[in-house]
């Protein structure tokens, strides 16, 4: 018996939708799957839209046990899925099909009014928005916008942003990022997600910082309201009063398990200098210092004794100029450094 090979058409968004679709269904073969790897190995683009299709097929079956309308809505079209397989199954011979159908299905049509955006290592990214606010992505960042007439919502799922917003009384503005969404109040804050930590400074003005189990009180179910209100029309803002505001010049972290540390003073400033191409470190470890550096290029930091991690740096450097870089610390501090095959740069004691 032959293989099927599908010939996709539409935007990336599309196919991706189709892919994720097809692989949960009855027709998903061996043969199917080595179309889908070339497909996502052709680009960046595909991989991307192929995660986020993914990520949300999977949040909305975590939505089976809550008691939302989504839910009753993805039962009654399961219950119809014989009666429309035949028709499903022709129109599955357009890749453009893939996104209605995870769109009607499960009554997302907002899916469409989403925007992706993603930096590479070493890019920097400034855009516009429709409202008037400005985000800009600093290096290996990907995130995802969505307006709608009531809502402004950015999902960041890795990297970091800085948000200026355009302040309207009538449409609030979250950026939702690892467990927990950040609230505007009308500002400019800067947001970096890594290692499943989340780090806010607030530039301008002030924000509300809403852990997940601010939402409904059960963890488990506040995060995937949380990770699943950039899809669905959920009130789940808390009261004002429960979430005291992250005022300018401070800096607050939260984990990816709940933990959040309380805000401190910080220098703002210096925090937010990679937006004019700069890093900027007071009395901050070495490791640290090298760990920053590294997001910006294809390189990775071995050290030959842990004492070295410990030194303690204040510089300021050009983010995209490494070799000056390591000559002004190997210049500043008793350390050498050693380039290696496969972007590995070994760092060790001067002892000259």
């Amino acid at each position: 018996m032959k293989s099927k090979t599908y010939k996709l058409s539409g935007t990336p968004q599309e196919q991706a939708g189709f892919w994720v679709f097809t692989q949960h269904s009855e027709e998903w073969t061996t043969a199917a799957e080595q179309q889908l790897q070339a497909w996502l190995a052709e680009n960046d683009s595909n991989r991307f839209e192929y995660e986020r299709a993914l990520q949300l097929w999977q949040q909305l079956d975590q939505l089976k046990p809550a008691t939302f309308p989504a839910r009753q809505a993805a039962q009654e079209t399961r219950a119809k899925r014989i009666q429309r397989k035949q028709r499903i199954r022709k129109a599955q011979t357009t890749g453009l099909m893939g996104l209605l159908v995870l769109t009607t299905t499960f009554g997302l049509n907002d899916y469409r009014l989403t925007d992706y955006y993603a930096t590479a290592v070493g890019e920097r990214k400034s855009i516009d928005l429709a409202d008037g606010s400005q985000i800009t992505l600093n290096t290996d960042t990907q995130l995802s916008v969505k307006m709608t007439g009531n809502r402004r919502v950015i999902g960041l799922e890795k990297g970091e942003v800085y948000v200026s917003v355009a302040h309207e009384i009538d449409r609030p503005f979250d950026v939702i990022a690892g467990n927990g969404r950040i609230h505007d109040i009308g500002t400019r804050f800067n947001v970096y997600s890594a290692n499943n930590t989340t780090q806010v400074t607030v530039a301008e003005g002030q924000v509300q910082i809403i852990p997940d189990s601010k939402i409904t009180g059960a963890r488990w179910l506040d995060h995937v309201i949380s990770r699943s209100a950039f899809w669905l029309h959920l009130n789940s803002a808390p009261k004002n009063d429960e979430t005291p505001a992250l005022l300018a010049g401070q800096q607050i972290s939260y984990d990816d398990q709940g933990q959040v540390n309380a805000p401190i003073a910080t220098n703002a400033t210096n925090i937010i200098a990679w937006r004019s191409g700069r890093l900027v470190f007071e009395m901050a470890p070495l490791e640290t210092v090298l760990s920053q550096v590294q997001r910006y290029h294809k390189i990775s930091f071995q050290y030959s004794g842990e004492a070295l991690k410990q030194i303690r740096v204040s510089a300021s450097f050009e983010i995209d100029n490494l070799p000056k870089i390591l000559n002004t610390l190997q210049a500043a501090l008793p350390i050498k450094t050693q380039q290696l095959q496969g972007g590995k740069i070994v760092v060790s004691a001067n002892r000259g």
